[in-house]
C-alpha cells in the first residue's frame, strides 16, 4: 500500500529542421545573391533608371552556395523510457527513484558536402558530389541536410517530495546522467553549454563525431522549500502573544532554492591546415587536458599544453567534449512577512535575494587552440541580486 511501481515507454516522430539558409528554393537560378560595390568609383555605373537588373549575376552559379538535401531525408524517431519506484517514507512524504532513457535516430544533420577527402599522404581530393560535374567548379560552398544523427541519454533520478506540513514543503531532486550523441541539431547554444560546430570535422569519418552531448550535465542536484516559522498567532510558539510582540516576531515565512550542476563537456577547436574546407576543425589532443581550473586574467582553466594546432594536412584528433567546464552553483532566498489589519485587508512585504553568496557564474573558457587567450574565462555572470516588495491585500 505504500510502494508505487511505474513504467511507460512511447515512441514520438518529428521533423527538424537546419535552418532557412538551407532550404532548397534558395538554390540558384530561382534565388541569387550579388552584390555591386562602387566604392572608390568616381562616376557610378548604374543608374536608378535602370531598376534592378544591373545587380542580376552573369553567371547565378558562381560565387553561390548551393544546397542539397538527401532523397532519404525522413522525421526523426525518438523512444524514451522508464522504470521508476515510489516509496511513502511517511503521512507527508514519498521518495521516488527511477531510470529514464532515451533513444533518437535519423536526427537531422547539417552535411559539409563541399569538403574533400583527405588522403593518407595528406593530399586532397575533389568532393565526391562535385566530382564529374565541371559545371559546379565556380561555386563556393555546398551545405547539405541528411537526417543520419543518432542520440542517447540514461539517467538516473531521485525525488523525495514533501508535502505542506507543520509549516514546512519541500522537494529535494538528484539526477546522475550522461548523453551522446554526433549531432546537435543545427543551431547548438552558447553561454556555459559551449556547443561544437553543427558541421562534423570530416564528413567522410562519422565515428570521430560521437561524444558527450553539449549539454551533459553529469550531476544535477535542486532543493526547493517554503517554511512557515512556528511563532506567533495560531503557531505552536507564541500562540497567545501580544499583539504588538507578534506583529514583529509573527507571521513569517521563507523559502529558498538550491541549484548545484557539473560543467558541460567543452570542444577544442583549431585552425582548419588539412586542407579539405573542414567546417568543423578541432585541435590535436597530446594530453588529458583537464587543468588547475584556474580564473583570472593569464589564468587557465585547462591543460594548454594538451593541446596544439593540427599538422598541415590533416584534422585534428580531439573528439568531442573531452574536458569539463566550469559548473553551477546559486542559492535563492526569499523572506515574507504578513502584516494583518483586518480580516480582509492586509500588508504582505517580501525580501528576496538571488544568488545569496555571490558565488560567480563562470563563462566557457576560451576553446580555441589558435587563440592568444586559450584556456582563460573571460566572462562570468549571476551577481547577487536583492529586491523588496510591499503588497496591499484587499
Amino acid at each position: 500500500r505504500k510502494t508505487v511501481v511505474r513504467g511507460a515507454y512511447t515512441i514520438s516522430s518529428f521533423m527538424e529542421g537546419t535552418g532557412t539558409n538551407l532550404r532548397l528554393p534558395l538554390n540558384p537560378p530561382f534565388n541569387t545573391e550579388y552584390n555591386a560595390l562602387f566604392t572608390g568609383l568616381i562616376t557610378v555605373g548604374a543608374t536608378v533608371d535602370q531598376g534592378l537588373t544591373v545587380l542580376q549575376a552573369k553567371d547565378p552559379y558562381k560565387g553561390a552556395t548551393i544546397r542539397l538535401w538527401d532523397p532519404n531525408v525522413r522525421p526523426a524517431d525518438v523512444q524514451q523510457w522508464s522504470l521508476i519506484i515510489e516509496q511513502q517514507l511517511w503521512r507527508n512524504m514519498v521518495l521516488s527513484t527511477g531510470y529514464i532513457g532515451q533513444h533518437g535516430s535519423h536526427l537531422v544533420v547539417p552535411m559539409p558536402y563541399f569538403q574533400k577527402k583527405l588522403l593518407p599522404d595528406k593530399t586532397t581530393v575533389r568532393s565526391p558530389y562535385l566530382s564529374g560535374n565541371p559545371l559546379l567548379s565556380s561555386i563556393t560552398q555546398i551545405s547539405g541536410t541528411e537526417s543520419c544523427g543518432n542520440q542517447r541519454y540514461d539517467g538516473l533520478q531521485i525525488n523525495a517530495r514533501q508535502r505542506f506540513s507543520k509549516g514546512l514543503e519541500f522537494q529535494l531532486s538528484y539526477t546522475y546522467s550522461h548523453g551522446m550523441s554526433d549531432a546537435i541539431g543545427y543551431y547548438g547554444e552558447g553561454g556555459q553549454a559551449a556547443s561544437q560546430s553543427a558541421y562534423w570535422e570530416n564528413l567522410y569519418d562519422r565515428k570521430a563525431e560521437w561524444g558527450p552531448t553539449y549539454f551533459d550535465a553529469k550531476s544535477m542536484l535542486s532543493f526547493v522549500y517554503t517554511y512557515k516559522l512556528p511563532f506567533g498567532k495560531g503557531s505552536a510558539f507564541g500562540a497567545n502573544m501580544n499583539p504588538i510582540l507578534n506583529g514583529i516576531v509573527g507571521g513569517w515565512q521563507m523559502g529558498g532554492i538550491l541549484n548545484l550542476r557539473s560543467g558541460f563537456p567543452l570542444t577544442i577547436q583549431a585552425t582548419d591546415r588539412s586542407g579539405t574546407n573542414s567546417r568543423g576543425a578541432r585541435a590535436d589532443r597530446v594530453g588529458n587536458g583537464e587543468g588547475p581550473h584556474q580564473v583570472g586574467k593569464g589564468l587557465t582553466w585547462l591543460d594548454k599544453s594538451a593541446f596544439k594546432e593540427p599538422v598541415a594536412g590533416t584534422l585534428g584528433n580531439s573528439g568531442i567534449g573531452v574536458i569539463r567546464g566550469p559548473g553551477w552553483r546559486t542559492f535563492d532566498l526569499s523572506m515574507q512577512k504578513s502584516f494583518p489589519i483586518t480580516e480582509k485587508r492586509g500588508l504582505e512585504f517580501r525580501a528576496e535575494m538571488f544568488n545569496l553568496t555571490n558565488a560567480p557564474q563562470f563563462g566557457v573558457p576560451v576553446r580555441s587552440a589558435s587563440s592568444a587567450t586559450f584556456g582563460e574565462i573571460t566572462s562570468a555572470q549571476g551577481e547577487r541580486n536583492i529586491q523588496f516588495g510591499l503588497k496591499f491585500n484587499f
